[in-house]
């Protein structure tokens, strides 16, 4: 038989703790973590650019400079609290 096309596809296989390690210190710019975690929210992206300026950090960092977890995403975050 044939997949339907509405069938939901296999769940990511899980990282394994090398991988989770290594992505731990990818170090991008504001921009960077801005296109990688495909961030849509204009006052998170805002936010994003003000608390890395011209540096660049790591996403436990960039999480500790906003204040805001990012665990589930990329996705668009809504109803981010404005400081």
């Amino acid at each position: 038989m044939e997949a339907s096309v509405n069938e939901p596809s296999e769940p990511p296989r899980k990282l394994n703790r090398q991988q989770l390690r290594a992505q731990a210190r990818v170090r991008n710019d504001a921009e960077g973590w801005i296109a990688a975690l495909d961030i849509e929210d204009l006052a998170l992206q805002r936010a994003i650019r003000a608390a890395l300026g011209p540096r660049r950090a790591t996403r436990a960092e960039l999480e500790a400079a906003i204040g805001v977890s990012l665990v589930g995403t990329p996705r668009t975050i809504r109803g981010m609290r404005k400081s």
